[in-house]
Order: structure tokens, then sequence, then C-alpha cells
């Protein structure tokens, strides 16, 4: 490479830099006007929710259905099999009971009795549906969490 051919592509180094640097420094300047938008519709946003919070809370709770829930196998049948345990547990009792009733009226004394005692079963039924509550409730926020913040980003973003 001649001098002459060093000497233009320092030209032409320095013409790009130069050309760089202007579209940098008109990137820096658009940004900074994206950025002081976004700061005025995060504040009226803001604003607007704060004066309307009550309301917006209010909203979401009447979203939600608290009337007292009945069972119906339809909808809740994870329910079914809890149920039938239940069930099972207060047949066995029964049946339990009225076995030892007939081996008392037929003279059977208690110590030879044949009837197992009453079995425990280590279900706890509040455990699992507050679980499945708690899992569910959890799940629903998050969506509604998600939601309120997409539409504060889609306000302050001017979509």
């Amino acid at each position: 490479m001649t001098a002459i051919d060093l000497e233009k592509a320092r030209k032409a180094a320095e013409a790009a830099a130069a050309k760089l640097a202007e579209a940098e420094a008109v990137e820096t300047a658009r940004q900074a006007e994206i950025a002081a938008r976004r700061a005025e519709r995060t504040q009226e946003y803001d604003a607007e929710f704060h004066r309307n919070w009550r309301k917006i809370a209010e909203q979401a709770q009447n979203g939600e259905d608290l009337a007292t829930v009945e069972y119906d196998i339809e909808t809740m049948g994870f329910l079914e099999n809890a149920i039938r345990l239940s069930v099972f547990q207060g047949k066995r009792r029964i049946v339990q009971d009225h076995a030892r009733r007939a081996e008392s009226t037929i003279g059977i004394p208690s110590n030879q009795s044949t009837i197992p005692d009453d079995r425990y079963y280590g279900f706890n039924f509040a455990e699992m549906v507050t679980g499945i509550v708690q899992k569910e409730a959890s799940r629903r926020v998050a969506e509604f969490a998600d939601e309120m913040e997409a539409k504060r980003q889609a306000f302050i973003n001017g979509e």
C-alpha cells in the first residue's frame, strides 16, 4: 500500500467516524426523547391509576364469584376420590361398629374380638384443598398482575 492509499484510507475512516458520531448523537437524542415521553406517560398513568385505584380494586373483587360453592361432579371431579375415600372410611367404621355389637350380642368377650381396631387414614382433606386453592389463586393473581403491568406498559409505550 502506498502513502497515497494510506492517506485515502485515513480520510475515509475519519469521514466514517464523523458519520458514526453524528448518527450516534441523533440516536442518543431520539432515545432521550422516547425516555422523556415514557416518563410523562408513566406519570400520567400512575396519577390516573392512583385516582381510581379503589374502583379498580372493587372491579377486580367483583370479577370473582364469591357465592357459596356447591359440589358439582362435572366441575369438581378432583374432589370425587377424596369423597369416595371419606365415604369408605365412614362405611368401614359403621360395619365394624355393627360387628362389635353383634359379637357382644352373641356373647363373644371383647378380649377375643375378631374385629380390628379402627384404622387411621393419613389423609388431610383440608390441607389438600388448601394447597389446590392456594396454587390456583396464585396462578390467577399472577395472571392479573401481568395484565395490569401489560396495560401500564402499553400506555407508557403509547400503544
